[in-house]
């Protein structure tokens, strides 16, 4: 398969990758009941194409002021399943257009794309349309994608899940055609910690605590989000870290474990205490990118052993609070190196990123600000 890369911007500081691959996975199932960590009311797709409706101001009392319009306390969007890209997209609505993002779990911002003149644009992104939008008071910046530099335009709009619900306004990313030219899209973002000087996120601006990425095979794809945690109180779960934003100063709060556990092929790799190997959960990520070290040393390894396949059967395991093991694996995830270059300055330790390969077939549950993660297969 093809690799592609989607946007580079986290992991220098305004970049990050992202590579292809995708296969089956295993996982983990906790003893709890697992329908709760997604239950929510259900979003109609159909109703999405309506446009949205006017309201006229309310005139308050000199004392009082007019709070913005909040979301729903918990929300259900369906995911569509687009096979050119890889990737599993949702549909949303900006100043009443039908637009279309990838779940991303690896960036934070909402971006659309500034042109619509080409199918996928229109039925899959949306159509862009300026004079419908304002000013949202940030400058624009100039960003990466798999080395196609390009403008993105800071706006704002009426943003809702579908046209008939209270819209929020949020400010989102208008991508360049420079950019879209390339291997990329456009993407939902779901990291909701960001320096004071990243533009907003857009679960920062939505206030949503905690979210679940239902990609189970008995279950249609969606996107579940709460304002409240949606893991129990007792339930086990896996710790996340943020060392790398506090101790390596990367511009995000990545969704990030320590592995204890990362074999090839049923041979394991070995991981220094000393420097520990991070990994990133990404649903915009298809495969999985390592470090360079890494990389080599299975390269070494897959050579002596006289191995067919360098990355056949891919395992990576975690522990979770109560001390059991977790481990998620893939059948030949395309693999990519991370290269010599190093994230983030005085970075120690190895980095991996694990995409759809690993996550396919499972929902996963992040409650952000408890810093919890939770598979169920």
């Amino acid at each position: 398969m093809q690799q592609r890369y989607v946007p580079l911007w986290v992991f220098f500081c305004c970049c990050v990758w992202k590579a292809a691959g995708f296969s089956g996975a295993l996982g983990y199932r906790p003893d709890s009941d697992s329908t709760r960590l997604c239950q929510a009311k259900e979003v109609s797709d159909t109703s999405r194409r309506k446009a949205i409706s006017s309201c006229l101001p309310l005139l308050l009392p000199p004392t009082l002021t007019l709070a913005a319009p909040d979301l729903d306390e918990t929300t259900t969007v369906p995911l569509e399943y687009i096979p050119s890209l890889s990737a599993y997209v949702a549909h949303f609505t900006l100043f009443g257009e039908r637009f279309g993002a990838i779940v991303d779990t690896g960036s934070p911002f909402l971006t659309v794309p500034s042109t619509c003149n080409k199918w996928a644009y229109k039925y899959i992104w949306g159509c862009y349309h300026p004079e419908r939008t304002r000013d949202s008071g940030y400058a624009n910046t100039v960003e990466a994608f798999d080395n196609n530099y390009g403008t993105v335009v800071w706006r704002k709009a009426e943003f809702s899940w579908e046209p008939q619900e209270t819209a929020q306004d949020v400010v989102f990313g208008v991508l360049g055609p420079d950019i879209m030219d390339g291997p990329g899209g456009v993407f939902l973002g779901l990291i909701k910690q960001t320096d004071s000087w990243i533009r907003p996120s857009f679960l920062g601006q939505t206030n949503y605590q905690s979210f679940c990425v239902d990609l189970r095979s008995n279950n249609n794809p969606k996107l579940v989000l709460s304002k409240q945690p949606m893991i129990a109180e007792g339930d086990d779960y896996v710790p996340l870290v943020r060392d790398l934003n506090r101790r390596y100063k990367a511009p995000v709060v990545h969704y990030t474990a320590k592995a204890c556990r990362f074999e090839a092929n049923g041979l394991p790799l070995y991981l220094s205490e000393k420097q520990p190997t991070y990994v990133i959960f990404d649903t915009g990520v298809t495969g999985m990118v390592v470090s360079q070290e890494l990389y080599d040393g299975r390269y070494l390894q897959a050579r002596k052993n006289r191995e067919k396949s360098l990355w056949g059967q891919v395992t990576v395991g975690f522990k979770t609070k109560e001390g059991q093991e977790v481990h998620l694996s893939a059948t030949k995830p395309v693999t990519t190196p991370l290269g010599n270059a190093t994230p983030w300055p005085r970075f120690k330790g190895n980095l991996i990123v694990l995409g759809l390969a690993f996550l396919d077939g499972r929902a996963m549950t992040i409650d952000i600000d408890e810093g919890k993660l939770q598979f169920v297969d």
